[in-house]
């Protein structure tokens, strides 16, 4: 049986959760799913569609999310790829954030075009933080420049409806070679 990888780099746990979870929910649906940190993957050969997700920190997909998709570029072209992103813009779900979150994963759409993308509201907990940005945002807390408030805006429902959308799409066959 083949299987689908799920790989991702998370900051503070919610894109980690995020990529579980779908697991889970494929799982559930009867595929053969591995999930992995970026970090931790060395060949894709044995994955018939890759599934890459990735936290956003200052507007951007995580380094070694796009490390990954370069090294493996020549794999990934040949393969169902999909994108996510678990992001704290779309705490504010509007038509504007959705257009600013989709362009978060252009520079993986550079390197290996998508099948399907998503976008998810995450949650911010400041003590899953590392010093620096706990202090920073310790020291914004109830100013106006501070964005992002503590909270959880993770939508379970909308991340399986997409989990159960996408998986036929990474079971496709192979593209060419």
């Amino acid at each position: 049986m083949q299987k689908i990888l799920i790989a991702y780099a998370s900051k503070a746990g919610s894109t980690a959760e995020v990529a579980e979870f779908i697991a889970k929910v494929m799982r559930e649906a009867g595929a053969a799913v591995d999930v992995r940190p970026v970090r931790d993957v060395r060949d894709i050969s044995a994955y018939q569609g890759v599934l890459l997700g990735s936290a956003i920190r200052m507007g951007k997909v995580l380094p070694e999310v796009v490390n990954f998709a370069k090294t493996h570029a020549a794999a990934l072209a040949h393969l169902p790829v999909a994108y996510f992103n678990v992001n704290m813009t779309l705490k504010d779900d509007t038509p504007e954030n959705r257009t600013i979150v989709d362009a978060y994963l252009d520079p993986l759409r550079a390197i290996c075009t998508p099948v399907s993308t998503a976008a998810f509201a995450g949650k911010m907990d400041y003590s899953r933080l590392g010093w620096l940005l706990r202090f920073f945002f310790s020291r914004s807390k109830g100013k106006e420049e501070n964005p992002i408030p503590e909270g959880n805006w993770l939508d379970w429902e909308k991340i399986r409806t997409w989990a159960l959308e996408v998986l036929p799409l990474l079971q496709a066959e192979r593209l060419p070679a």
